[in-house]
């Protein structure tokens, strides 16, 4: 589990990376109308990925139990199935793509000369999404086959060529459609080198489309179909602000809200390299029915979730306007800092209920999971709304934070305690107190060296961060980690040296 992490983690640090530099130069070679424009279209093309109904996680799932009973047919009857759903997505994707093109202009107030330039995008977008689906199934083959490494370096690597070439494109002036091209054109390109890595790693496998049973695909949609539920309760939590600032405000002020938007999307990457292991490990236990076992891996993991969630949320509260003045400028400063600190408040919570949610999926309690997040995302499209007119993107930015802080603060820690059998006082004592109390001393720390350190310049910034960050680590070890555990990370450590050679035995 430690492994698939750790590669994830590899994964989620390069695409961050590039992610993060990527987005000051689109904003200044697009300025801030194209690049709103961008935002606001490649939103509108993620919808899209709703349409594999949960396929890619049930397929997951589906692939390690077929490789762990050795069962070769089923291993390759699931595969094609899922394939031949993706299929079936993209052509239902593309020529509604070309449908909404006539009407979305005029939906979202798109100035006339520029009508047509949104209509290109949109649809060579489009087919780039459609084309990365079968990607996309054959990407979570490979992490249901166990091999987290070859997914990441498949991700990676694409991520890097696409950035290569969206500097090139903007360098030599050709725009916004230039960008679109290049997100078709490694679109293609991560298909065929995911093909090439399934094979590499599978080479029984079979991509035959008759093998593929209509039984094996009525299947797959009905275990999807509540993984489906809560996509869609994301895509309301995550992916439509941007819809409801450019309908109720402006395209304009799509930026400044995405600027925010972005720094917490990294956050996610944190959790999401988590969720999937977690999920796997506790899914285990739950089949070989070590209910003990489980429950103190739940505890134990919500300890550790919470110790690196929190920092997160913590440094992007205390140094957030600093990092975002550095990163694309004083103009965003005030206006994206506001909506950053709701917005982090917010994730933090959340971001500390994913051993609950892994437990929920484990225990086969998927309705609840997917029913109450399709709530939490109606409530925020309509606290949002309402709020818009009020209190301008601060006011979609609370929308957001509001029903999660109420879903997953409250109502999800109840259910899964009391479906756990677990009592408040032993969630609270062995896997909240130590992280919140290093918490309380860490928001202190950060404020003090930020104030010592930071001055106007980079290196200030960086220096700060830095000693933010081994602060954190001394509190951690001292006071966030029994002393159990600190014997166990200093026999981890001396393992790790004796295995790499850096430390001999006396």
């Amino acid at each position: 589990m430690m492994r698939s992490i750790f590669s994830n983690y590899a994964g989620m640090l390069i695409s961050t990376v590039v992610s993060f530099l990527m987005t000051p130069i689109l904003i200044h070679g697009l300025g801030d109308f194209h690049y709103g424009m961008w935002v606001l279209v490649a939103t509108l093309v993620d919808y899209y990925g709703l349409l594999d109904l949960g396929v890619r996680f049930t397929l997951q799932r589906y692939v390690a139990r077929s490789k762990g009973a050795n069962e070769r047919e089923a291993l390759n009857g699931t595969s094609v199935s899922a394939l031949v759903i993706a299929l079936g997505m993209m052509a239902i994707i593309i020529p509604s793509i070309v449908g909404l093109a006539r009407f979305l202009p005029r939906l979202f107030q798109v100035p006339g000369p520029e009508q047509a330039l949104f209509v290109r995008v949109l649809i060579v977008l489009g087919i780039g999404f459609a084309v990365s689906l079968p990607a996309k199934v054959l990407g979570a083959y490979l992490c249901g086959l166990q091999r987290f490494d070859l997914y990441n370096v498949a991700g990676s690597g694409n991520t890097i060529v696409q950035a290569i070439l969206l500097v090139f494109v903007l360098h030599r002036g050709y725009g916004i459609e230039g960008c679109a091209v290049v997100n078709l054109g490694t679109a293609v390109l991560s298909l065929a080198v995911h093909v090439w890595m399934v094979r590499w790693a599978d080479p029984e496998v079979s991509f035959d489309l008759r093998r593929a049973r209509w039984s094996e695909i009525r299947e797959l949609l009905n275990f999807g179909f509540y993984i489906f539920l809560n996509q869609v309760g994301d895509v309301f939590r995550f992916r439509l602000d941007s819809l409801v600032i450019a309908s109720w405000l402006s395209i304009a002020l799509v930026t400044p809200f995405n600027v925010a938007a972005r720094l917490i999307e990294y956050f996610r990457y944190i959790i999401a390299a988590i969720t999937g292991p977690l999920i796997t490990e506790m899914s285990t236990l739950h089949g070989q029915a070590q209910e003990n076992k489980l429950r103190r891996l739940f505890l134990r993991s919500t300890k550790m979730t919470a110790l690196v969630c929190l920092p997160v949320g913590i440094l992007l509260c205390v140094d957030g306007k600093a990092l975002i003045r550095l990163w694309v400028g004083q103009g965003f400063a005030t206006s994206s800092f506001a909506v950053l600190v709701i917005l982090a408040i917010g994730r933090t919570a959340s971001a500390i209920q994913t051993p609950s949610m892994a437990l929920l999926l484990a225990r086969g309690r998927k309705k609840a999971l997917g029913w109450w997040s399709l709530s939490e995302g109606v409530a925020n499209l309509a606290l949002s709304i309402y709020w818009a007119p009020k209190y301008g993107i601060v006011g979609v930015a609370l929308g957001t934070m509001v029903p999660m802080i109420v879903v997953k603060a409250l109502l999800q820690p109840w259910y899964t305690l009391w479906l756990g059998k677990i009592s408040w006082r032993d969630y609270f004592v062995e896997s909240m107190a130590r992280p919140l109390a290093v918490s309380a001393v860490y928001v202190v720390v950060a404020e003090g060296l930020l104030s010592i350190f930071h001055r106007s310049g980079l290196l200030p910034f960086l220096l700060a961060s830095a000693l933010q960050l081994l602060a954190y680590a001394a509190l951690v070890y001292l006071l966030g980690l029994t002393s159990g555990e600190r014997g166990q990370m200093k026999a981890r450590v001396l393992k790790l040296g004796f295995a790499t050679g850096l430390v001999h035995p006396a």
